[in-house]
């Protein structure tokens, strides 16, 4: 397999967050909401809710204008602080670690998703934590430590995300085995109706080499 060096996991980093960061959010956002009438009532008739998302429609308006020194970053502590029991607060880290990772500032990006993990209200958004986490650890030259990390318990409905991200580290180590299995297990758990093209490939890129391959050409010869 591939050698990655820092650059190229940061690079992959970066490129997966920026294709699934923001979406994912809001994702949770809307699923959270869609769990029960009740849940929707509860937050949009809650004026400390009311005041939470306001805020953190601030924090996305000014992660877009690269603008969060000093008042953003501020916002978002409050939040933490004063608002964590609404899913603004743990959406808000997440925002902040995704900025932080477009900074190359991995340390203070692991810490916002270390306080979304343990704090963040509703598992949907604690366990997307824990897979960004991962692969800030990854990018960090720390494997070993962001597969511990997702070996941890999770929603089965995260399986897939999960086993398909320590495969991606296991390749990288060289490890197409381990990899391999990886693979296999995240493939088992995709959603019917999800993409699976790329996963299929990495499926294929690790699958164990048939005997018939690894026959000298001669051999072959002699056999047919």
């Amino acid at each position: 397999m591939a050698d990655y060096d820092n650059n190229e996991e940061l690079a992959s980093l970066a490129r997966w967050w920026s294709k699934n960061g923001t979406a994912a959010i809001v994702g949770v956002l809307i699923g959270l909401l869609a769990i029960g009438g009740w849940y929707a009532w509860g937050w949009y008739s809650n004026r400390q809710d009311a005041q939470a998302a306001d805020m953190y429609a601030e924090v996305q308006q000014g992660i877009s204008a690269q603008n969060v020194t000093g008042g953003i970053d501020n916002i978002v502590e409050k939040l933490k602080s004063d608002y964590s029991g609404t899913p603004y607060a743990g959406a808000a880290a997440l925002s902040m670690a995704s900025y932080y990772v477009d900074q190359k500032k991995l340390d203070k990006a692991a810490a916002e998703l270390d306080w979304a993990i343990k704090n963040a209200d509703g598992k949907g958004i604690r366990e997307i934590a824990t897979v960004r986490k991962a692969r800030v650890l990854w990018a960090q030259k720390k494997p070993d430590a962001a597969l511990k990390l997702l070996n941890r318990d999770h929603p089965a409905s995260f399986d897939s995300l999960f086993a398909e991200l320590a495969g991606d580290i296991h390749a990288a180590q060289g490890d197409d085995a381990a990899a391999h299995a990886a693979y296999k297990k995240a493939m088992s758990h995709l959603p019917s109706d999800a993409p699976k093209q790329m996963l299929q490939h990495k499926l294929d890129q690790t699958a164990p080499a048939k005997a018939d391959d690894d026959m000298p050409t001669d051999s072959k010869k002699s056999d047919s």
